[in-house]
């Protein structure tokens, strides 16, 4: 590993349980819209957020799960007849990321300028950005800290990212009590998601010092934390734990991106309905046998994770969580694994590996 290196965090974070009361301090006046799901309106979480702040002037609530450019863009079209300046997104991955699309606009505030934008059919200039609060509320995807964002096209099959050199969040807003009521299947495959993270940021060709500490940091509490939290949901300090692990995992993979799990995650999810976290996490314990004994560093990391240079910990974690590591469990034969290798040769996130299949 290069001893030339250097780390960018621009995102203020803030973490502290029921943090989510001091939120009109991090709005400080300014007219806001909220972006949130159907799940956080359920829970009555949007009129306390109003009730908390008089500055927020409309709210979208129409985010689904795995945002999808045909929605974002009628999304986009509603959300943009309004005059604000803030977004403030709460709730998972898919509500940052659509907000992370809706902050992008040009002198017209076309929705198509963004897709063309992310597609590669335009260029990455003549763009503004509003300004975005993130309030992660499940501990997962990390996107509360990263520059980018995941869009697909469902019709393509295909995953696209928005990334943007400036399109970190304004400000982190970490709080464990709005991750208690996550089920247990979302907080463990969200949990596995923060645990690639933080493992493909080390077996990556843009690792550094900084960043391997983080990812050691969160693949310790993960390995802890996450069994006991999916047989106890309502621990607020295993909750908390998750979620320090989560930050963690978006401090390391913020820097370096994510690498082979993730890019062969892609085609696992559009092609055989797997859930992103289960898509890319059930290759780790493969992707390790693969690496250890490669690289000095990266078998100084697994050491210190798993106190020996082994997968079988890993194995037994997501044994006892019931995913399996197992191809043909996700009915993939050998001629589809032939398929996803061939999708990843001109894939940037495979190109981040050290590694190969």
């Amino acid at each position: 590993m290069t001893q030339i290196f250097s780390y960018h965090m621009p995102t203020k974070i803030v973490f502290g349980c029921s943090e989510i009361s001091n939120i009109a301090k991090y709005i400080n006046g300014r007219k806001t819209i909220l972006i949130t799901s159907q799940g956080f309106v359920k829970r009555g979480l949007v009129d306390k957020i109003k009730s908390l702040c008089d500055s927020i002037v409309e709210v979208c609530t129409d985010v689904k799960s795995h945002p999808e450019f045909k929605d974002l863009e009628v999304a986009y079209k509603e959300i943009h007849k309004n005059e604000f300046e803030l977004i403030l997104a709460i709730g998972g991955g898919s509500v940052l990321d659509a907000s992370k699309y809706f902050s992008v606009y040009n002198d017209k505030k076309e929705a198509s300028f963004v897709s063309s934008l992310i597609k590669g059919k335009a260029e990455k200039k003549d763009y503004k950005l509003i300004p975005i609060i993130s309030v992660p509320t499940t501990a997962g995807t990390g996107s509360e800290i990263t520059p980018w964002a995941t869009i697909w096209d469902m019709d393509e099959k295909k995953k696209y990212s928005l990334h943007l050199s400036e399109l970190f969040s304004e400000a982190a807003l970490y709080d464990p009590t709005l991750t208690l009521s996550v089920p247990k299947e979302i907080t463990v495959q969200t949990g596995l998601d923060t645990l690639s993270h933080a493992l493909e940021s080390i077996w990556n060709k843009n690792a550094n010092p900084i960043t391997i500490n983080y990812a050691i940091k969160a693949s310790k509490l993960i390995l802890e934390y996450l069994p006991l939290l999916a047989n106890d949901l309502e621990n607020i300090e295993y909750r908390t734990q998750i979620l320090k692990a989560c930050m963690y995992a978006g401090l390391a993979f913020s820097n370096t991106q994510t690498a082979l799990a993730h890019a062969m995650s892609y085609y696992i999810t559009a092609h055989k309905g797997v859930d992103h976290g289960i898509a890319c996490s059930f290759t780790l314990p493969m992707l390790i046998d693969n690496v250890i004994g490669k690289y000095d560093f990266i078998d100084e990391a697994l050491q210190d994770i798993f106190g020996e240079l082994s997968s079988d910990k890993l194995r037994e974690m997501l044994k006892e969580l019931n995913i399996s590591t197992e191809f043909s469990h996700y009915d993939i034969d050998d001629e589809e694994l032939d398929s996803i290798k061939a999708s990843l040769s001109n894939n940037q996130r495979a190109g981040n590996s050290l590694i190969q299949i």
